[in-house]
């Protein structure tokens, strides 16, 4: 997978692909669209048309004293209002005038409401079916896409990323639609008062058009690569903080700091570029808006010469007129150009999360390796969708018919196995690391499928029936084993679900937590923080135990359970679960050879073959691998130790060597 802190680089190009395929998230919100867009409309309308043409209207009317003269108040005074020429004039008396501003002040009001209202409520949908979709591709996907990707890249585009396209597919979107309303009002607004001027404005707009752009992309480059400075430094803090301890033991404080200094500086440079090329590009605008209202003047004045007539009754209105519209111009130029910077800045914030926007695409493409056929779908319902009146009860009968399986490397860990496990049966695997014992479980659970071959479960291979029939009938205490933040009883509980309180006491009390917890501030309703970081390895290792005991499974696997418990606890622990197993199929993987002493049965396995098959007596009298693994182990107990173990497991069991 990506390197996390690896920066990443700027599209070259707008994928139009991914965002239409994304789009569908906001499409599907399709009437709060269009009531946005109304309301855009009339914001945008009363903006670029409205408030323009009203201002021009009135400079007009008060330029032209005789009007005002004429009327008896100034409440009576005519003002003629004329949003386009020969079609759409009208006169009103200073009294409508107002009356009409109040009205579309409210309008414009309520406009803004909605339109804000809505946009943040198709965010918030567009970025929450967003993370329902990834979660639940990522809860259907296999072991291994998991060995492919770490859990940072994951929660990036869960959290991050559904965020940003949220944002840009209703805000951005909206922002978009919002500008080019802005845009087409102006210009008609300008066309249909003077074409020249607006020839005149609309000049520069090429210009802009290239030069926006350009500094867009230029600073989006450089923000970004201030962003991943930052991000690279907080990765740096997150791990110099955990690692505090191995760097006061190494007395390399001083280092470090030298390091921190180099990172935040680093930092402050790239900040440092990405501000000069903001400051430098708001004056090129500001200058190109000032020439540009310098000409609109220069030609407005150079229009009211050669027009007016000053032997004319009416020069002094046309005058006011001429007036009015220079001033009606000069805010169109600093007008036109925040459309073009908007619309910019949009292209630009695609772009920054279209990286974003095609890796969330990526995880819900994610290929599921391991899934049910149609056939069985159909039978017994999905992982995240069961049908549970349809599962059968397992017995426990296991057959691995020639299974061969690799990871897709091209190296075969586990070799032509077939084996049958009898219903019942506690069998113990043992081996080197690399051996392939995980792995033949994880076959076995079907968390991955064989290369070749068959696992049969009662007599039925393990593929006609579903992965969440198999799931929920098997019980697995993993070797590093997880504690979710939330109560003791709300961990164990996970195992099943609807537990009552007895059920989940009952199995904390085979396991040999149940003291521990009663003895915590609230008892089994303490609430463990933090995954559980005030416990011990062998606490938590116990509590999934017990999540797995509760759960009554028809199979249970113990991958290196007893692992992170003393001695004493796990003496305690084995003469607890030895009733537990009878009657159920159980399958240890273990590493302490003395935990497995009496299992029905043992394999030894060494890269990827069963090499013995047989129980402890069997084995230790064979004087084979199993003879080796155990005797080495036994060398490493104390003298005391041996003498015990050598009574229990070897006098003791009827061992002849």
């Amino acid at each position: 997978m990506e390197n996390a802190m690896e920066e990443e680089k700027l599209p070259d190009k707008l994928n139009v692909k991914i965002w239409f395929r994304i789009g569908k998230y906001a499409l599907e919100h399709w009437p709060y669209l269009i009531v946005i867009l109304i309301t855009m409309l009339l914001t945008t309308f009363y903006d670029s048309s409205f408030v323009p043409t009203m201002n021009s209207a009135a400079i007009a009317a008060v330029g032209d004293f005789a009007t005002l003269s004429s009327a008896s108040s100034v409440w009576e005074a005519i003002i003629k209002v004329t949003f386009i020429k020969g079609v759409w004039e009208m006169s009103m008396t200073f009294t409508e005038f107002i009356i009409v501003e109040i009205v579309m002040i409210i309008i414009r009001s309520l406009s803004i409401y909605w339109t804000f209202y809505l946009t943040n409520f198709i965010d918030m949908k567009i970025m929450t079916s967003l993370r329902r979709d990834t979660f639940r591709r990522v809860q259907e996907l296999s072991f291994s896409y998991f060995d492919k990707t770490n859990s940072g890249w994951l929660i990036a585009r869960m959290n991050n990323d559904t965020s940003s396209i949220g944002d840009v597919l209703s805000w951005d979107v909206i922002s978009m639609f919002w500008a080019l309303f802005d845009m087409f009002f102006t210009l008609i607004t300008m066309f249909t008062h003077s074409w020249i001027l607006a020839l005149v404005v609309c000049a520069s707009i090429p210009l802009m058009a290239i030069v926006i752009p350009i500094f867009e992309k230029a600073l989006l480059k450089r923000w970004r690569t201030a962003r991943n400075a930052y991000s690279r430094f907080v990765g740096w803090l997150a791990e110099a903080i955990n690692g505090s301890k191995t760097i006061k033991t190494l007395s390399i404080e001083n280092e470090v700091g030298e390091e921190a200094n180099e990172i935040v500086s680093d930092i402050q440079d790239k900040r440092w570029k990405a501000g000069r090329m903001n400051a430098f590009f708001q004056p090129v605008v500001s200058f190109v808006s000032t020439v540009m209202i310098a000409v609109v003047v220069l030609v407005g004045i150079n229009m009211m010469g050669s027009t007016s007539d000053p032997s004319s009754k009416t020069s002094i209105a046309e005058n006011a007129e001429q007036i009015a519209l220079i001033i009606l111009f000069i805010g169109f130029v600093q007008q036109i150009y925040d459309p073009l910077q908007q619309l910019s800045e949009i292209f630009s914030d695609f772009m920054a999360s279209q990286a974003g926007a095609e890796k969330v695409g990526q995880l819900l493409d994610a290929k599921i390796e391991v899934q049910d056929s149609d056939a069985v779908i159909k039978k017994y319902g999905t992982i995240l969708n069961p049908k549970k009146d349809m599962y059968e009860k397992l017995q426990g009968d296991i057959d691995f018919k020639n299974v061969t399986f690799g990871y897709g490397n091209g190296v075969e860990v586990i070799h032509p196995l077939t084996l049958h496990i009898k219903k019942g049966t506690s069998l113990a695997i043992v081996g080197e690391t690399g051996s392939g014992k995980t792995t033949m479980v994880n076959l076995l659970c079907r968390f991955y499928e064989p290369t070749s071959g068959e696992i049969d479960v009662d007599g039925i291979n393990y593929l006609d029936r579903s992965l969440g029939w198999l799931h929920s009938n098997i019980g697995y205490v993993q070797q590093q084993p997880f504690v979710f933040s939330g109560t003791y009883k709300d961990n164990i509980r996970y195992g099943k679900l609807d537990a009552t309180d007895q059920d989940i006491i009952e199995a904390a009390k085979l396991v040999g937590i149940d003291e521990f917890i009663v003895s915590q501030p609230k008892g089994y309703d303490t609430f463990l923080e933090d995954g559980g970081g005030s416990l011990s390895q062998g606490q938590k290792q116990l509590i999934s135990f017990a999540r797995a005991i509760v759960r009554n499974p028809a199979i249970l696997i113990l991958d290196e359970a007893t692992s992170s418990i003393d001695t004493e606890t796990e003496a305690y622990l084995q003469g607890q679960i030895q009733p537990l197993l009878k009657g159920r199929t159980s399958i240890t993987i273990a590493h302490r050879l003395s935990t497995i002493v009496n299992s029905d049965r043992i394999l030894v396995m060494d890269k990827g073959v069963i090499k013995e098959d047989g129980d402890h007596v069997s084995l230790m009298e064979k004087k084979g691998l199993y003879y080796a693994l155990y005797m080495n182990q036994f060398k490493d107990l104390s003298i005391q130790g041996q003498l015990d173990t050598y009574d229990s497991q070897i006098k003791g069991k009827g061992v002849k060597i």
